[in-house]
Formats: structure tokens, C-alpha cells, sequence
């Protein structure tokens, strides 16, 4: 079921060495209630009610977080008895001492992880590339007006673009909701954070919301960004000051 499973970060430049990565491509097709068996993913009472392509999806993204805590200096690669319970808001319950970011989209999982002492938040997020007619019908739902006027210095397609701009605000969200209350969901920050400038690499995104102690300084973010095989990946990462 799982397939090309790779430890390798996609981004470019490089990513700095205390990330772990993993990602993989899945075929929810072939999932059956051996493959978590198979995988050493535990399977939640949750998966009961799931259908087949969300069940494919948690064991897909488990299994990468799961191989990227294993891959983090100093865990000695040990991951068969690691798991990562579901918490009440249905997000991950990473291990005590890191942090950590899930995402899939149609056929592909990728998972990222790093210690708390190094980052604060992570934040990853995988979509598959829009048309310009699929991106015009969510585009009111993801864009405030300040994303339009943003600084552009590569060509893209307006599809490209409203892809990549939703993809980089849910990067930051996963980075930021878990420890600054005051977002109170994706639609809460996707209304008060803005792009700013997109390059060939990299977005900025600009909030004037003042955010808590450890960022209240910070009105600025910058994510990587990547294109693989029609998906669009972007990263956002808080490291520690």
C-alpha cells in the first residue's frame, strides 16, 4: 500500500539538519485492516466510523511522523513501540520533547519533526495543484483582500497561486494553534494573516494580530515552498529565539 517512502527533505535550500522528514505515496485502494499490522501503526477506535480513504490517510500520515521521530538524533531509530495517540481536538499527541506537523492530499503523506528545544511549532502541508476554475470557487473562503495585492516575482498561474497561498496558511496554523490560543481556527487566520511577497521559493505571510509572548514581537513569517508531481508542499517553521 505505502510506496517511494523517502527520509529526504523536499525543500531547496536545504532544511536545517535538526528536521526530520518522511513522506510517502499511498494507494488508499489497497488499504485492508491488516495494513496497520503490517506498518506498526496502531489503529484508533475512531477508524471504526472512517472510510476506507480516511483510514488509508491516518495510517499513511502516522507511519511518516512515526519514521521521522525515529530518524531525530539521539532516538537511536527506535520506532516500533512509538505511536501518536489522537487528542480531543483530533491533532496528533507528539511525543514529550518534540514537535511536529501531518499532512496528505490524494496520494501522497509527508510528515516533519523536531525537538521542542529547537522549535516552537511546525507546520506542514501538502495540495494537490488547483485548476484556475477549482481555485476561483475557494478562493473567497482562503484569500482576505490584501492577498491580491502581494508581490509577485515569479509567473503563476492563478491557480498556482490560490493553491499555494492556502497551503501556506494551513503550514501555519499546524505551527501556531497549539500554543498560541488566540487563533482560534483556520478560517480565524486565514482572515488575519496576509501574503505579503511569493518568490520562486518562499512566501511571506504578514499579520497585524498581535500573537502571545514568545512571537508578540514577530508580524511576519516566512515558509518554503516546493512543487513535486502536480503537489504543492510548504513548510513554516518557529524556531526557538
Amino acid at each position: 500500500m505505502l510506496a517511494h517512502i523517502s527520509l529526504a527533505a523536499p525543500f531547496d535550500p536545504p532544511c536545517p539538519s535538526s528536521l526530520s522528514f518522511c513522506r510517502c505515496n499511498f494507494d488508499w485502494r489497497q488499504n485492508c485492516e491488516a495494513s496497520f499490522e503490517r506498518y506498526g501503526v496502531q489503529c484508533p477506535a475512531q477508524a471504526a466510523n472512517w472510510s476506507t480513504r480516511r483510514r488509508a490517510e491516518y495510517l499513511a500520515g502516522r507511519y511518516c511522523a512515526i519514521k521521522a521521530l525515529s530518524a531525530l538524533p539521539h532516538s537511536n531509530g527506535a520506532s516500533g513501540a512509538m505511536q501518536l495517540p489522537i487528542r480531543d481536538d483530533c491533532s496528533p499527541q507528539w511525543p514529550p520533547g518534540t514537535v511536529g506537523s501531518i499532512s496528505h492530499s490524494q496520494h501522497q503523506a509527508i510528515a516533519i519533526t523536531a525537538r521542542d528545544s529547537d522549535f516552537s511549532g511546525l507546520g506542514i502541508d501538502c495540495e494537490t495543484l488547483l485548476t484556475d476554475s477549482a481555485a476561483a470557487e475557494i478562493a473567497p473562503w482562503v484569500l482576505q483582500p490584501n492577498d491580491l495585492n502581494c508581490k509577485i516575482e515569479v509567473p503563476l498561474s492563478y491557480g498556482f497561486l490560490i493553491t499555494l497561498i492556502f497551503s501556506a496558511k494551513e503550514s501555519l496554523f499546524k505551527a501556531l494553534a497549539p500554543r498560541h490560543k488566540n487563533i482560534l481556527d483556520f478560517g480565524h487566520l486565514s482572515d488575519t494573516f496576509f501574503v505579503s511577497k511569493v518568490t520562486a521559493k518562499t512566501l511571506i505571510l504578514h499579520t497585524d494580530m498581535t500573537l502571545n509572548q514568545e512571537l508578540q514581537s514577530n508580524t511576519q513569517f516566512q515558509l518554503s515552498y516546493t512543487v513535486d508531481q502536480q503537489q504543492i508542499i510548504t513548510m513554516a517553521l518557529l524556531t526557538r529565539n
